[in-house]
């Protein structure tokens, strides 16, 4: 199984891979990238804030992932702060599967720190409908259903290393969080340092935040509760078409 012996977090967030591992180089997302999803009007620079891995596998795995059309990705999102905003990705829908009225899903786990997943249902005409946020601390497995975008918040001061697998072909959706300068809500670091949600006024809806344990989310895979992302598809990939 791939797990957190596989890599080291270099100093920089960026990661070395063990002898076996395939990896690619990893696309970087900067703070120019985030620019239209921020909290707060800044300076455009070319600084990191996370750094995308897709398709990692170990040698002998490479060909079960690719005959079964999904993807393991690895993300390290940095620790800090933009102004008082808490570094995060961009933020993503995902796009209707073929033939359906449902969108495709993605399962995470955090390997290395903490996370805030941000989930966001919006309606027909673009606004927001359902929030919730899920904290999740090493070793949670977090399910995105169909039809929810998604955030991920690195609150901690440490690099936060996240798996996920997710079908390999589609396009992710940027633009309804673009659209409206982010998700319905932002977090913040307060003076006493600790963060706080803040509404994103752009939002016509006024729709209350649902914060969630990620331990007392469903899992729709058993497997994955007592086995990694990794070592749970390698072992019966089957039980992962829901992603397809």
């Amino acid at each position: 199984m791939l797990s957190g012996k596989h890599f080291t977090v270099e100093t920089s967030g960026l990661l070395t891979f063990a002898p076996g591992v395939k990896a690619p180089e990893p696309d970087v997302r900067r703070l120019a990238d985030a620019l239209p999803v921020l909290y707060a009007e800044v300076p455009p620079s070319d600084r990191p804030l996370y750094y995308m891995y897709r398709g990692v596998y170990l040698d002998n795995d490479q060909e079960l992932y690719q005959q079964h059309d999904i993807r393991y990705d690895l993300t390290v999102v940095l620790p800090g702060t933009i102004g008082k905003e808490y570094i995060k990705t961009v933020g993503h829908f995902h796009p209707l599967k073929p033939h359906s009225s449902e969108t495709y899903p993605e399962y995470y786990e955090v390997l290395e720190g903490e996370a805030i997943y941000l989930f966001q249902k919006n309606n027909r005409s673009g606004d927001v409908e359902e929030v919730m946020a899920i904290e999740a601390k090493k070793g949670d497995k977090v399910f995105i259903p169909p039809a929810y975008g998604h955030v991920t918040i690195n609150p901690g001061d440490k690099p936060l290393v996240m798996a996920n697998l997710i079908e390999s072909h589609f396009s992710s959706l940027y633009g309804p969080f673009r659209e409206k300068s982010g998700a319905a809500y932002y977090y913040l670091q307060g003076e006493d340092g600790k963060g706080d949600f803040v509404k994103n006024p752009r939002y016509q809806n006024s729709v209350a935040l649902k914060l969630v344990a990620a331990p007392s989310l469903t899992q729709p895979v058993a497997a994955v509760k007592n086995k990694s992302l990794y070592e749970a598809f390698v072992a019966e990939p089957e039980a992962f078409k829901l992603l397809k």
